[in-house]
């Protein structure tokens, strides 16, 4: 058993291991020598976000004060409690909240006497954010708990980070507002109102979430309207132009080509937050899926003139689906075959496939990285061949969960250098209900 929980340990972190990166730092407290001995044994051979770890021992409470204060980015401690005294590893929790103020380092509390520290009363009593005993706490377990401490001190990080940032970006926004004319006097009230709201977000961990979703509303509808007014300028400027100065034609094509990538990208960060949120109820009905494409198709041939954007929609039954979420799907797909994609057409085929509809997006582009394709529907995963390519590495995310939402299936099937084909199944109508 032992055997096979290593083994396994070492095949899920192989792939993501970095000998190069820095590894995360593990700060355990405890006055057994074996424990701090079998704890360095099994932190060899973990690894997470391709980092592995780094133990640093503290024999007693005193100890790990000084460690702590001398290195307070430390992301994780595994306390005991009963260390020179029956209750040296709670009075360390409170110095390390309390006079230190480090609020950031995640505290695992790991006790062999559970009798002399009851887990509910630690619990509630004491800022803490795990406590498992020394007995159940498995290599599995602890692989576990250190990557979860891990993901929340780093969350934790960012925000502090981003706090400092906003408040210097503030410092130097102010300034300039305060040498603007009085026409800007209006909109410097507006940047200091959202500004103390942001700095409000930041400040409360557990208001996160929410602060981004309003966040990300906001910016929805701020820069629809001035998006818009900006491609109407553009097509205007175009038609005028057509008749004068043709060689502008191309750099009014590519203004009105960034515009709708922006505005693709705030729908699909919305959508994608709303997804995540669970705040996302499908309007689903019969509709035919050959529209759909075409609306897609001829989207992207608007922000992208000159590619081949090939149709190859047979006669198939209606799918049942939200023609809203589908659309952002089929637009996402399409979009990023073209990007991945200098040359070559991009095909996109309809067929009836086992009782299911399957849609294939297929270009002839760069290719994913076979170890690269199992994590193309990660949240900001990106392929380690597209550096040089401007994209979030949200959109299949969003794809992939708009597509479970439907009861449907994607699947990714990529050579390196050869191209992508992304295949979408997706539920029949009902029969009665077969009316697109």
């Amino acid at each position: 058993m032992a055997k096979d929980v290593k083994l396994s340990l070492k095949a899920r972190t192989a792939a993501i291991a970095t000998p190069a990166a820095e590894p995360w730092r593990v700060l355990v407290v405890d006055d057994d020598d074996q424990v701090h001995a079998m704890t360095r044994i099994l932190l060899r051979d973990f690894s997470f976000d391709g980092r592995g770890f780094e133990m640093l021992s503290a024999h007693s409470a005193a100890q790990a004060a000084d460690l702590i204060k001398a290195h307070p980015h430390i992301p994780v401690v595994l306390l005991d409690v009963v260390m020179e005294s029956p209750d040296a590893g709670l009075q360390l929790v409170r110095h390390i909240r309390e006079t230190l103020g480090n609020t950031q380092i995640r505290i695992i509390l790991r006790t062999g006497q559970p009798g002399e520290a009851p887990e509910r009363d630690v619990v509630l009593a004491h800022d803490i954010n795990d406590y498992k005993s020394k007995s159940e706490l498995t290599a599995q377990k602890l692989f576990t708990a250190l990557v979860g401490a891990i993901r929340a001190w780093r969350g934790i990080s960012t925000i502090a980070r981003l706090n400092q940032e906003l408040s210097g970006l503030n410092a130097s926004l102010e300034e300039k507002v305060a040498s603007r004319t009085a026409e800007l006097e209006d909109s410097r009230d507006a940047l200091a109102r959202a500004r103390d709201r942001a700095e409000l977000a930041l400040t409360r961990e557990t208001e996160a979430k929410q602060e981004l979703r309003q966040f990300l509303s906001m910016v929805s509808h701020e820069f629809r309207t001035p998006l818009a007014i900006i491609d109407s300028a553009a097509q205007m400027l175009m038609m005028r132009v057509e008749k004068t100065d043709t060689a502008a034609l191309p750099r009014l094509e590519t203004i009105r080509g960034a515009v709708h990538r922006l505005v693709d990208l705030i729908a699909t960060c919305l959508a994608d937050e709303q997804l995540e949120s669970g705040r996302i109820v499908l309007q689903e009905r019969a509709l035919k899926i050959g529209p759909l494409l075409e609306s897609a198709a001829a989207h992207h041939r608007a922000a992208t003139p000159g590619r081949d954007l090939h149709l190859n929609v047979g006669k198939v039954p209606p799918v049942w689906g939200d023609p809203g979420m589908l659309a952002l799907v089929f637009n996402n797909l399409v979009g990023n075959a073209l990007k991945y994609s200098e040359a070559g057409p991009v095909e996109l085929t309809v067929r009836s496939d086992h009782g299911a509809i399957a849609v294939d997006v297929r270009d002839h582009g760069i290719g994913i990285p076979e170890g690269d394709v199992p994590r193309v529907f990660e949240r900001f995963f990106r392929a380690a061949n597209t550096n040089n390519i401007a994209g979030s590495g949200i959109g299949l995310h969003m794809v992939r969960q708009i597509i479970d939402l439907h009861g449907g299936s994607i699947a990714v099937d990529s050579r390196l250098g050869c191209g992508t084909t992304v295949t979408v199944r997706l539920r029949r109508a009902p029969r009665d209900k077969e009316k697109a």
